[in-house]
C-alpha cells in the first residue's frame, strides 16, 4: 500500500478538529451554565424537564466519547484481513487484492465523515440547549432543521457508499 492511499488528510482534521471542539464546548460552557440546565426539551423545542449540570455534562462527556472512540476504532479495524464484519454491496469485488487499498481508502475516509457529521448533529443540539439554560434562548432555535439536515446527511452518505459499490466497475 503507497502512502498515498493510506492517508486522508482532510477527513482526519475535520474529525480532530470537531473531536477538539466539542471538548473546548464543555469546558466553556461547564464553568459559565448554571446549576441546573434543561435537560429534556418536548417536540415543539420547549424544555420540559431540568436537572444538576454536573450530570448533564457526565452524559454529555460519555455520548461524546463513545462516539469519537467508535468512529476511531472502526477505522482503524478496517484493514485488510480483518474485513468479514464488513457489508458492503459486491464485497467479493471490491475486497478483490486489486481493489482492497482503494475501497479501504475510501471507506475510511467516508466512516470519519460519518463521523464528523454525527459530532456536528451533537455539537448543533448540545449548543441550542445550552442557550436555553444560559437564558439566552426560550426554546431550542431549531432542533426540526437540525435533525432534517441530518437525516439528508446520513440518506445522501449511504447514497454515495451504494453509488460507490453498488456495481462493478
Amino acid at each position: 500500500m503507497t502512502s498515498k492511499q493510506n492517508k486522508h488528510p482532510f477527513a482526519v482534521a475535520f474529525f480532530s478538529l470537531l473531536s477538539a471542539l466539542l471538548a473546548g464546548h464543555a469546558i466553556y460552557h461547564y464553568f459559565i451554565l448554571p446549576d441546573q440546565v434543561a435537560t429534556h426539551f418536548g417536540f415543539s423545542g420547549n424544555p420540559d424537564a431540568w436537572g444538576p449540570k454536573t450530570v448533564f455534562f457526565l452524559w454529555y462527556v460519555i455520548i461524546t466519547g463513545l462516539c469519537i472512540v467508535m468512529f476511531i476504532v472502526v477505522n482503524r479495524l478496517l484493514r485488510p484481513g480483518r474485513l468479514s464484519w464488513l457489508n458492503i454491496p459486491n464485497k467479493e469485488y471490491w475486497l478483490a487484492p486489486e481493489r482492497i487499498h482503494d475501497t479501504l481508502h475510501y471507506v475510511r475516509n467516508g466512516m470519519l465523515l460519518f463521523g464528523s457529521g454525527n459530532l456536528l448533529f451533537v455539537l448543533d443540539f448540545i449548543n441550542q440547549s445550552f442557550q436555553v439554560s444560559l437564558g439566552h434562548a426560550s426554546k431550542l432555535d431549531h432542533p426540526l432543521t437540525t435533525l432534517a439536515m441530518y437525516l439528508l446527511f446520513c440518506v445522501l452518505w449511504v447514497s454515495a457508499l451504494y453509488r460507490r459499490f453498488g456495481r462493478k466497475k
